[in-house]
């Protein structure tokens, strides 16, 4: 019987230990989350040796035979739910110049510009899916990443040192999702793009302008811009992109994860533009903006002009005194007040 329940937990521990770390807010449990599928054949292994023993000692045993019916059905769990599977990263890019492409100009897109070289990145049909897009651009390793949990479509510079890095999808922490770099086993919080656990924990990626707009506004601003038109993904995923997207409407709305800073202040979806300049956190609402095309704000007495382009739902930023681009970032209330625990809220008074 000892076999039979030390097989029983070796399984629950397996298939739940991360779901337990997230929804009990357990720092410690990201553990599971690094480098899951050598710890998954592990922890399966050794279950189903002891369910062989106890099977094998009391063939009899109704109570043994149903523990161990259990157990394969945890192990099957775990192995269904696979983020590596549900979501396989993008790990080769083809990319076509803007003239040659016959691309809906209402397409979303998140756009960025490194050195002389301006991208866009189609969302619906591949950020948003596959959630993580790992490519170079001009010698640069750049990381896409999408958070469906917080609707958040962010660029870093993948890069630690002279070390350039491969991500995948890891799960979910704090709101938002986590993600593993291949090199190091890394864990690394796509809200902030900090590593929260592993070699590299307390480095920050560097996060770039990723501008969430339309392809039409984005060729018009980068007429000599490639396009992301092939993507491929490293393995065969779960789902097709397609279904996957469908599957991400419905459900995200629905689910909120548990999460240290408390959501006050807005509706928890409110759509949100953050910006975090000169030692100030601020969320301008979708709902303050819709009567405001062009307006100024202050950031620790530094002026900042910003334009709201209803048309296309994009606000632009520019520190006054420099001529200086902010990075402007777009989430859903909840995932930006998690990780800007005393952000200000802009009021259109």
């Amino acid at each position: 019987m000892i076999y039979s329940i030390v097989s029983f937990i070796l399984g629950f521990t397996i298939s739940f230990g991360r779901q337990i770390s997230v929804f009990a807010k357990l720092d410690k449990g990201l553990w599971f989350f690094q480098n899951y599928e050598v710890k998954r054949i592990i922890f399966t292994s050794f279950s189903l040796i002891f369910a062989a023993i106890a099977i094998y000692q009391d063939t009899d045993n109704r109570l043994v035979f149903g523990l161990s019916v259990m157990t394969f059905v945890l192990l099957g769990f775990a192995f269904l739910f696979d983020m590596t599977y549900l979501f396989p990263e993008i790990d080769r890019v083809d990319k076509t110049l803007a003239r040659c492409t016959t691309i809906n100009e209402t397409t979303r897109i998140i756009g960025l510009t490194i050195g002389q070289t301006a991208i866009a990145y189609p969302l619906d049909e591949v950020v948003i899916p596959r959630h993580i897009i790992n490519d170079e651009i001009e010698h640069t390793a750049i990381l896409i990443s999408y958070c469906a949990l917080c609707q958040s479509a962010l660029a870093f510079k993948a890069e630690v040192g002279k070390q350039h890095l491969y991500f995948k999808v890891a799960g979910v922490w704090r709101r938002n999702m986590i993600m593993i770099d291949k090199h190091t086993q890394s864990l690394w919080q796509q809200a902030t793009g900090e590593c929260i656990y592993g070699t590299y924990k307390g480095t920050q990626l560097e996060l770039l302008s990723g501008e969430n707009t339309t392809w039409g506004v984005w060729r018009g601003k980068h007429p000599d811009s490639l396009f992301a038109e092939k993507c491929f993904e490293s393995r065969h995923g779960i789902l097709s992109r397609e279904l996957m997207l469908k599957a991400l409407n419905f459900v995200t709305p629905k689910v909120t994860m548990p999460g240290f800073a408390d959501l006050s202040g807005l509706p928890q979806r409110e759509t949100v533009f953050g910006i975090s300049f000169n030692g100030v956190s601020k969320a301008y609402p979708l709902s303050e903006l819709n009567t405001i095309s062009q307006f100024t704000d202050n950031f620790n007495g530094k002026n900042v002009e910003l334009v709201y382009d209803q048309k296309e739902n994009c606000l632009a930023a520019k520190e006054k005194e420099n001529n200086q681009t902010l990075i402007v970032e777009k989430h859903w209330w909840l995932g930006w007040k998690e990780f800007h625990p005393n952000t200000e809220i802009w009021r259109n008074n």
